[in-house]
């Protein structure tokens, strides 16, 4: 008989994917408050452009759905943290994007071919706004973080997860979807919500029901 999946978990995984969607679209509808900022540094001037980054850049998607998947089936108090944090970064990146609209100058992009096809898709979809912090490194972090330390997760496992955190925060660069400054930023805001997760403990919030603890056999 196959395991079932805990309730917990869709309910988790439609929130978070949820509140990230509507953080970052729901941002784009309102308003700048301020001029856009350019935080470019002289370092960020000197990074190329290279398309075959892009590759990276999409599969983040695919490793944030198993990545979020691994975290919240790691129990119920689990989920329910990482969700609360994911949603209290979130916040704060809402918060930045419309306070401190940021923006940045992209490259023209040569070439033929798939890789430069992708990089010149993504630039028509996505304008370079809402970019401090990054939430591609943000939800990378978090599929990390969520994992690191418990060794019930395969080394393997782990390993593959920071590996992975490291190649977006270069794919974000060798795209240039952003810059130097917006990769610091989210893994600060992310160990902050992490943190905080703990202190305001928001499964308590949640008491489990008299069917869930004794499910029906």
């Amino acid at each position: 008989m196959k395991p079932r999946i805990p309730p917990h978990v869709p309910v988790c995984g439609a929130l978070i994917a949820g509140m990230q969607v509507l953080v970052y679209f729901g941002t784009r509808a309102l308003p700048p408050l301020s001029a856009p900022h350019d935080w470019s540094l002289p370092p960020d001037r000197a990074i190329p452009l290279i398309p075959a980054w892009i590759a990276v850049y999409f599969l983040a998607y695919v490793t944030w759905v198993t990545g979020f998947w691994r975290n919240l089936n790691a129990g119920r108090t689990r989920a329910i943290r990482i969700t609360f944090a994911y949603g209290a970064a979130l916040l704060v990146c809402g918060l930045c994007f419309v306070l401190i609209p940021c923006t940045m100058t992209r490259p023209e992009v040569p070439g033929e071919g798939i890789f430069p096809a992708l990089v010149r898709l993504l630039y028509r979809i996505d304008e370079p706004g809402n970019l401090l912090p990054s939430i591609h490194v943000l939800a990378s972090y978090f599929c990390w973080r969520g994992l690191a330390g418990r060794r019930e997760v395969p080394l393997a496992a782990r390993l593959f997860y920071l590996a992975f955190l490291l190649l977006v925060c270069l794919s974000i660069l060798f795209v240039r979807q952003h810059v130097l400054v917006d990769i610091p930023a989210a893994a600060a805001v992310g160990e902050g919500a992490f943190r905080l997760a703990r202190v305001v403990k928001p499964e308590r919030f949640f008491p489990e029901t008299k069917q869930h603890l004794h499910p029906r056999r």
